[in-house]
């Protein structure tokens, strides 16, 4: 989706008499100063009066003498601008620095009173925040910013106390003069643009956060009900014992489906490895659309090659074909996982199975509104991470069919949510800086009981920079825990340039007595990795939420 927007200009007012509408008022012209002048003299951004003391025509352009007027007692400083269109000598101009070769200049009407000078930045008591602002878009100037292009814009104020004033802008998006802008006043004072297309995408982010939260639930009871009737059915290799309640009829496609979910669960042991834990970041199901996508194109790049096969060849399998088989293959620790296999993936494959054994009554049975959800430990609320714990009310020991499907769909939503949230805390910004965010939950076998670990990545990458030859991003890791005998615990880990800090926050007091215990460990063992090692602290309580951009998908236009 194209992100860059172009307002289109304003239609002239139907009440416009006499004369055709003229065009985009030419009072606002760019100057290009051909030496750079002092910013101790004229910083970028302030703006002071000038007289054109001559104006000469040169090569299809005007070149200017300037006589800035100075607040001080000091000689009137001269400057020498190069413009685009001709400017009288004797006129007067209200200049702007935008650089420190940049000049933008306001004509100043003859025989009229000067005007107000030109608004660098938007006064709270007159825009306050979430306030609307119309301005008309009077000239623009390409900046040249590094690798990102940006330009100087010189808008009217159209409506409110400052009506008629000149607002002096920086965009990263063009706007054609004449152009009627409609923007609301952040929350530092900047201008923020709505494109219509990120409005529809953040209203449908916010409408898939709030479904899925609703329908969401954890992944220990599913997990659990698998593991009883996988024991009962005889699945499970190594159980002798006899089962423990009867099990109901599953047909041999959904036994393979289930066997294929607790495949996915990494265990214990698997998490105590590098290697383990960035398999079971693959298998969390975080990243099955782009897994696929990569998957379809590596089937189109095969389908390229056997188009001039000879008759009678196997062309490449189709896609549904190559995912039914997928879901079927054995699960490995010693063995990455190939694109569309995974957790998520693997869920699907069992609704779909689970589906296929139920009657269209008995499947519309199943959709009862969102009051079978109760709240679990930690409370239901719309914070970022970690997602609160949820179970379903009235399961039983003996789970049926459909109470499978139920619990499936649950996992499934609460996998969607991870997602949605990750697709709503990443986000570039107007001055080029960007934040990514993966956040996705890890569960985990020990023994006969499952639990999970939630994990929330966070990369922000600055600004890019002329002097900068390469951006060092920062990281931050959280891990959020709730296990039985320690209790709710969260780590935090921020890496920079190889120092690393990190934090730990638990809410039952001998939990944070063990932590803090071990932290002469955990220091001895980051400086045996070859890393700077900053503060580590504990912490009782909650740690405070990430500290994330705005999810509103604004095209940011600042002051």
């Amino acid at each position: 989706m194209n992100t860059d927007i172009r307002l289109p200009p304003s239609s002239p007012s139907p009440s416009v008499t006499g004369p055709v509408a003229r065009p985009a008022d030419p009072a606002a012209v760019a100057l290009q100063l051909l030496r750079p002048i002092d910013a101790l003299l004229f910083p970028p951004g302030q703006t002071t009066r000038a007289e054109v003391l001559t104006s000469t025509p040169k090569g299809g352009e005007f070149e200017l003498l300037l006589r800035l007027a100075q607040n001080t007692t000091a000689p009137a400083q001269q400057v020498v601008a190069t413009s685009p269109r001709a400017v009288p000598s004797g006129a007067a101009l209200v200049l702007q620095a935008i650089s420190q070769t940049q000049l933008m200049a306001v004509l100043q009407p003859t025989g009229k009173a000067p005007a107000a000078d030109m608004l660098t930045r938007l006064d709270p008591a007159m825009f306050p925040p979430g306030s609307s602002v119309q301005a008309q878009v009077v000239s623009q100037q390409v900046l040249a910013q590094g690798e990102q292009q940006r330009f100087a814009i010189i808008a009217r104020l159209l409506e409110g106390a400052a009506s008629g004033s000149n607002l002096s802008l920086t965009s990263s998006k063009p706007l054609d003069p004449g152009t009627l802008i409609t923007a609301l006043v952040g929350s530092q004072g900047e201008l923020r643009i709505p494109d219509p297309a990120r409005q529809q995408l953040t209203l449908a982010l916010l409408q898939g956060l709030k479904d899925s939260l609703q329908r969401q639930g954890s992944s220990e009871p599913l997990f659990s009900s698998l593991q009883k009737l996988s024991q009962n059915l005889g699945q499970t290799s190594g159980q002798s014992a006899a089962p423990a309640v009867a099990a109901p009829a599953m047909p041999a496609s959904v036994q393979s489906a289930m066997q294929q979910v607790l495949q996915q669960v990494a265990s214990l042991q698997q998490l105590m490895t590098p290697a383990g834990v960035e398999q079971a970041v693959q298998r969390s199901g975080a990243f099955l659309e782009p897994n696929l996508a990569q998957l379809a194109g590596l089937l189109k790049g095969a389908a390229a090659e056997t188009a001039a096969a000879p008759a009678g060849t196997n062309p490449s399998p189709a896609l549904s074909k190559l995912l039914a088989a997928l879901s079927t293959l054995p699960v490995s620790p010693a063995t990455p996982p190939l694109p569309g296999a995974d957790l998520k993936a693997s869920l699907i494959h069992l609704a779909i199975s689970l589906q296929q054994q139920l009657s269209p009554g008995a499947i519309k049975e199943l959709a009862l509104p969102f009051s079978p959800w109760k709240q679990g430990a930690g409370g239901a609320t719309e914070q970022s991470f970690p997602v609160a714990s949820r179970v379903v009310q009235g399961m039983t020991d003996a789970p049926d069919l459909g109470a499978l499907l139920r619990l499936t769909a649950a996992l499934l939503s609460r996998i969607q949510h991870h997602q949605l949230q990750s697709l709503g805390q990443s986000q570039s910004f107007s001055d080029g800086s960007s934040q990514t965010v993966w956040q996705l939950e890890i569960p985990v076998r020990d023994g006969q009981q499952f639990s999970h670990v939630q994990v929330r990545i966070q990369r922000d990458d600055s600004a890019p920079e002329a002097r900068q030859v390469e951006k060092t991003p920062h990281w931050e890791v959280r891990l959020a825990f709730n296990l039985d005998q320690l209790g709710s615990l969260q780590a935090i880990a921020k890496l920079y340039k190889g120092r690393v800090s990190s934090e730990f926050w638990a809410e039952q007091p001998q939990t944070l007595s063990l932590l803090d215990g071990e932290l002469r460990l955990l220091r001895d063992r980051l400086l045996a990795k070859g890393l700077d090692v900053g503060e580590l602290s504990c912490h009782q309580g909650m740690p405070p939420q990430p500290k994330q951009a705005l999810q509103q998908r604004w095209i940011d236009e600042v002051t």
